[in-house]
């Protein structure tokens, strides 16, 4: 019954919710609890269960079992407060109205309170008129204070005096009852004892207060009492009539409850007084079990002592004589449980000092129970805010760490997405540059193969040529010889001669002159001849060492030349100009020899030295002007191809456009010509029209004339009717074959037109395409041509490049390491300080424990001596000796102790510089990693880039060809509709027109068969044009993909003109070379001019020798003067050609220097720009690693953080556990003790319905 009753009452309140939840989410936020606190009549409540459901939280919801929870709480707190106060003030005495009695007898007083009435039911009645309702009524309409008002009714104590005074009242009324009897009617007594007439009677009801009955009251009194009908009344039916019926009120205010409750009590007394164990009471029922409990020791029982010690601290003097007349031992230990039964007996049956007692034991029981109750509440309502407060933290840490985990999740996914794209991306694109370069090696080896090859093939023919030039120099060597030999004899001859002249002149002259001054002119001439050779010798001997020196230096430029080959081309090119030269050289040899052996009869060994040392600077910068010429060819043929490629481009360009502008053209004077057809069509449908209409109204006409005539027409009208039929079929028949005939030639003209247009198309289609294919050819040679020569500068360039990163990777490095360095010296400083620092303090402490040492050894030796002196003190000195030693001992322990802390600290310290080491090794690998990765990656952003552009573009041409081709099967398919719509209402007219136009019929299918075949040549037209439109697409697609091969090799082309440009590096040193190669020729120059002074000089002196030869000699030594004076022409002219080719080398060594100089300081301000460039990407990328280092310690923070935050969760988590579990375990308590008491109350109302209506049957 109970739990249907409380199931019953939670659907109510659950309903009430419902009512205010206007959002139907289940949730309650503070307006709607407002409402419905308000429906509930819970106004005082309101700000406590607002309190406790929200707190501070304004915009906080709350669900059902929530509030329900919170509900029960605060009327839990508002019951215990008003019981505790009830019970306080059913403790205090209860001090009544006064109220005028209507009967005194004595010192009691009689009704105050009662109305006597006739009928007994009614009085019954009356009393319960003011009585609250019944239980079934009172659990329906207040279930909230149901317990606490039985509890209320049940503790007071109110009920058990108004019971006794209740039973106090009826026997003094007895007694005052028979008292009246027997004064009011002594004779009657005399004759019959214990009955009464009907006037003694009335007086007795007029004495007892009873006025206000009638007469006939009264005779229904009597008729009731009087059961024999003799007219008597006996005294006790009097008394059980007048008791039963008209109960009287007590002095205290009673009501039907606590009567009926009273009189129960008060039976159970009298019936089972002698059964005290058995039957549960009162008092019992509101306190517990036992009275006292706070004495309990756990065993239910205590001592006497101390129930004594605790009646006489309250009061009450005789305790021992209580609980002997309680009929409990004070030897034994006291039960508590048979106490509270004997107490509660005692409460019942008399008033004396035992009430008393008891009244102070359960008054102490109830208060130490109150005090537990309001203490385990106050806990539980701690405990539930703890929780709650702890379950909010729970679930909003549990909410910020799902957020972070999912944010993390999050991250970490599109973080992962984009790395697998990157690689995948990565990954394509490391395979087609694989293959690519795998295809590019492939070719690039065969065409080395094919390279070494011809090199092979061209250094062959060179060895040969070689082993030529050397017999041939070998042959022109021994000719030499040969001439030289004969020369030589010849100068032996010569000298001889010139021996004999001079001594013949001298003999003459002295002759002459006699031996004027001969000696000193011989010797003159002899002085000047001896300086003249001298100088001579010189100047050969400074010529042989720079013609060394140049030697040395051809011999440098050609290894370099060598090294620098990778192309056969450059190697071909150079291999025959050098075959060229040598050629060339080998003719001027040969073509010299002849002269030498004719006119060079050289009189000293000198001048042929000195020829072949000029012979040897003449060749070295022959090679270095043909090296520039051809640098400068290979720049300009760059230049040409360049131009020509740019040339070709807009040439393709314009021609796509001609081509576009001439495919709309014929676009629209298509579309024009078939709009001229479908007018033409449509004018002559509209005359078709109107003829037919012109005929059906001539037949209508007709038709309504036979009509209106009948059958009186004649014959007259018959036969002009049957002409104008005739005459209108001829004119008809005609005018369609005019348009068949028209028809026929337009479609004969239309097709010899489109087919002539379509041919030209095709033959200036095919001519552009073969122009363009033999131009892509031509230009695909050059550029092989030029490949190879561009590879060979290119393999320099990539040196130089692979130097240069290596370069900055080192500078970057060291850079880096020196940073790393200088932190890692801070930090070894500050920690050498450290050390030094504890180093000192070390030392500090080695001093003071040494100066102690040396302290104590002083004192040692001072007890020492002490010793000598005193013997009584022996054995303190002894100990204090001892305790030196030992610290001594101590002493050097600490020292040992502190060398090896030293000891560790330095290994530490070199532990942590080994770390530091590995750890700045693996920082360098990482960051290079890194960088290649970085690079790797701008590079394929960058190829994926320009491809997607190209794609972009391709998509784009191929889009806008579509959409054209679109329109003109739109157009054609509009034309062709219209034109079949047109056909439809034709067949519609002649089916209309069949009964009067058969041969019409015949002319229309005529029509119809040129119609047909006419869209048959439109469609064989049309199909003619889409594959020509195709074709033409895929030739321009095929020039379009051309032009972008062209285009990007022109850019690696632009690309290799840069790297090529940036060979210029190299031409320091070459400067270095010309400028001392200049200094070189203007001391050859000064040679030369010297050499020309003193040759003008010896010619001068020569010439006068020869002179005075020609005087003094005859015509034998003429042939050999002119051969002299040949050879002095020819040195003559060789040296003007000599002075021509240094001047001209030394303008083509200018003007080629001052090309490298700007082409130098060109890729100078380009290499700055990019290692800016450089550096600006790698201050990028540091500042980029440095905020992910960042943003990874802050994760690293709150990580530790929210781990820390958690513990701390789980340990309070923990404690709120245990508290819970204590609380538990009370409310467990609590529950038992109040199962308990509903027990005790739901036997004591048995009992109290049982008695109930047994004492008001009696």
């Amino acid at each position: 019954m109970e739990e249907a009753e409380h199931s019953h009452y939670v659907a109510q309140l659950k309903a009430e919710f419902d009512s205010c939840d206007t959002t139907a989410t289940g949730f309650l936020d503070r307006e709607e609890l407002t409402v419905l606190c308000r429906k509930l009549q819970l106004d005082a409540h309101l700000p406590l269960l607002l309190d406790t459901l929200l707190r501070e939280r304004t915009y906080a919801r709350v669900n059902f079992e929530e509030f329900k929870e919170g509900f029960v709480a605060v009327l839990s707190r508002s019951l215990d407060f008003s019981t505790s106060e009830d019970d306080s003030s059913y403790l205090e005495p209860v001090v009544p109205e006064e109220v005028k009695p209507k009967f005194v007898k004595g010192t009691k007083r009689y009704g105050r309170r009662s109305r006597p009435d006739s009928n007994t039911n009614a009085a019954l009645t009356c009393d319960y008129e003011d009585s609250p309702p019944s239980r079934t009524e009172a659990t329906h309409s207040s279930p909230a204070g149901v317990r606490r008002a039985k509890l209320r009714r049940s503790t007071s104590l109110e009920s058990v005096e108004s019971l006794k005074s209740d039973e106090e009242a009826g026997s003094h009324k007895e007694e005052n009852i028979q008292s009246d009897f027997q004064t009011k009617g002594p004779g009657q007594e005399e004759a019959e004892p214990g009955v009464v007439g009907e006037e003694v009677l009335m007086t007795v009801c007029d004495h007892l207060g009873l006025q206000q009955l009638n007469t006939e009251e009264l005779d229904v009194l009597l008729r009731k009492l009087d059961a024999d009908l003799d007219g008597r009344v006996s005294i006790r039916e009097f008394q059980k009539v007048l008791c039963g019926s008209v109960p009287v009120s007590c002095s205290t205010p009673v009501r039907p409850a606590d009567l009926q409750r009273a009189v129960h009590r008060a039976q159970t007394v009298l019936e089972e007084g002698s059964v005290r164990s058995t039957s549960p009471s009162l008092l019992t029922a509101t306190v517990g079990q036992r009275v006292l409990s706070q004495l309990d020791d756990g065993s239910g029982c205590t001592s006497p002592e101390r129930v004594i010690a605790l009646w006489t601290e309250e009061g009450i003097r005789n305790s021992r004589d209580i609980l002997q007349t309680l009929d409990f031992p004070l030897e034994e230990r006291l039960s508590l449980a048979d106490l509270t039964l004997a107490l509660d007996n005692e409460l019942l049956v008399s008033g004396n000092g035992i009430h008393q007692a008891a009244l102070i034991s359960y008054k102490n029981e109830i208060q130490h129970l109150q005090v537990m109750a309001e203490q385990a509440c106050r806990e539980r309502d701690k405990v539930k805010t703890d929780l709650d407060l702890a379950d909010q933290r729970n679930l909003q840490l549990v909410r910020e760490v799902d957020d972070r985990h999912a944010s993390m999740e999050t991250l970490n996914q599109s973080r992962i997405r984009d790395l697998e794209q990157d690689f995948r991306d990565r990954l394509t694109a490391l395979r087609s540059q694989s293959e690519e370069e795998s295809e590019a090696l492939l070719q690039h080896v065969e065409r080395e193969r094919s390279m070494l090859q011809e090199e092979l093939q061209l250094l062959r023919a060179q060895e040969v040529e070689l082993q030529e030039e050397l017999c041939d120099a070998t042959q022109e060597n021994s000719r030499l010889e040969e001439e030289l030999s004969a020369v030589k004899l010849k100068l032996t001859e010569a000298e001889g001669s010139v021996i004999r002249q001079q001594r013949d002149l001298d003999q003459l002259l002295h002759d002459k002159f006699g031996s004027l001054d001969a000696a000193g002119a011989s010797l003159g001439h002899e002085e000047r001849f001896s300086e003249i050779i001298k100088e001579y010798e010189l100047q050969c001997r400074e010529l042989r060492d720079r013609n060394d020196e140049l030697s040395s230096e051809l011999e440098l430029l050609k290894s370099q030349r060598n090294d620098r080959k990778s192309r056969p081309s450059v190697d071909t090119t150079v291999l025959s100009w050098a075959q060229d030269s040598d050629s060339d050289d080998s003719d001027m040899k040969r073509s010299s020899s002849p002269l030498i052996r004719r006119k060079l009869q050289p009189t000293d060994e000198t001048t042929l030295c000195s020829l072949e040392s000029v012979s040897g600077p003449a060749v070295s910068i022959e090679t270095e002007l043909a090296l520039e010429q051809l640098r400068q060819k290979h720049n300009q043929e760059l230049q040409q191809l360049r131009i020509q490629l740019e040339t070709q481009v807009n040439y393709y360009e314009r021609s796509l456009e001609l081509m576009r502008q001439s495919m709309e053209v014929e676009r629209k004077d298509i579309s024009q010509a078939f709009k001229l057809e479908i007018s033409e069509l449509e004018e002559q449908k509209a005359q078709v029209e109107q003829q037919v209409k012109q005929l059906k109204e001539t037949v209508d006409k007709l038709q309504t004339q036979i009509q209106r005539g009948g059958g009186g027409w004649s014959n007259e009208q018959e036969r002009r009717v049957q002409r104008e039929r005739a005459e209108l079929e001829q004119n008809f028949a005609r005018e369609i074959s005019n348009l068949v005939q028209r028809l026929s030639t337009e479609k004969d003209q239309l097709e010899a037109e489109l087919k002539l247009k379509h041919d030209q198309e095709v033959m200036l289609v095919r001519t552009q395409l073969e122009e363009v294919r033999s131009e892509n050819r031509a230009v695909q040679e050059r550029l092989n041509v030029l490949q190879q020569e561009v590879q060979t500068l290119e393999d320099d360039v990539d040196k130089k490049r692979r130097k240069l990163e290596e370069m900055e990777r080192e500078h970057k490095k060291s850079r880096a390491e020196e940073d790393r360095l200088h932190k890692e010296n801070s930090k070894y400083r500050e920690e050498v300080l450290d050390l030094s620092s504890r180093n000192l303090q070390l030392s500090n402490n080695n001093a003071e424990l040494s100066a102690r040492l040396h302290g104590d050894q002083e004192s040692v030796r001072m007890l020492q001596e002490h010793l000598a002196t005193i013997s009584n003190e022996q054995e303190e000195d002894r100990a204090t000796v001892r305790q030196l030693q030992d610290a001594a001992v101590q002493q050097e322990k600490e020292k040992l102790q502190h060398q090896a802390e030293r000891q560790l600290l330095e290994r530490e310290l070199s532990s942590y510089k080994d770390k530091l080491s590995r750890l700045e090794m693996e920082l360098s690998s990482m960051t290079l990693k890194q960088r290649q990765l970085e690079e790797n990656k701008t590079k394929l952003l960058r190829e994926a880039e320009d491809r997607n552009d190209k794609v972009e573009k391709l998509q784009k041409c191929v889009v806008s060809l579509e959409s054209e081709v679109e329109l003109l099967r739109s157009q054609f398919r509009s034309v062709s509709q219209q034109k079949l719509d047109h056909g439809q209402e034709v067949t519609d007219l002649q089916r209309k027109l069949q009964d009067a136009q058969n041969k019409v019929e015949e002319l229309e299918a005529s029509t119809r068969k040129l119609m047909s075949e006419k869209e048959e040549l439109r469609q064989m037209l049309g199909e003619q044009e889409e594959q020509a439109s195709i074709a033409l697409q895929e030739e321009t697609h095929n020039l379009r993909v051309q032009n972008q091969d062209l285009q990007h090799k022109l850019s690696q082309l632009q690309v290799q003109g840069l790297e090529v440009q940036k060979l210029t590096q190299e031409q320091q040193n070459l400067k270095t070379k010309l400028h001392e190669l200049k200094v070189a020729r203007t001391r050859a120059q000064d040679q030369v001019v010297r050499a020309d002074t003193a040759l003008s000089l010896v010619q001068v002196q020569h010439l006068r020798q020869l002179q005075e030869l020609q005087e003094h000699v005859g015509d034998n030594h003429r042939e050999q003067v002119e051969q002299l004076q040949a050879r002095l022409v020819d040195e003559q002219r060789r040296s003007r050609q000599l002075e021509e080719t240094l001047r001209f080398q030394a303008q083509q060594s200018s003007s080629q220097i001052s090309i490298k100089q700007d082409q130098y300081e060109k890729a100078m301000a380009a290499l700055q720009q990019r290692t800016e460039d450089l550096e600006s990407k790698l201050k990028g990328v540091r500042m980029v690693l440095q905020e992910k280092a960042q943003q990874l310690k802050e994760q690293l923070a709150k990580n530790s953080k929210s781990s820390t935050l958690l513990k701390e969760i789980y340990v309070e988590n923990s404690q709120l556990m245990k508290a819970l579990q204590v609380t538990e375990q009370r409310q467990k308590n609590a529950e038992k003790k109040n199962f308990l008491l509903e027990d005790k109350i739901n036997a004591l109302n048995k009992l109290l319905r049982e008695i109930v209506p047994a004492a008001l049957a009696t």
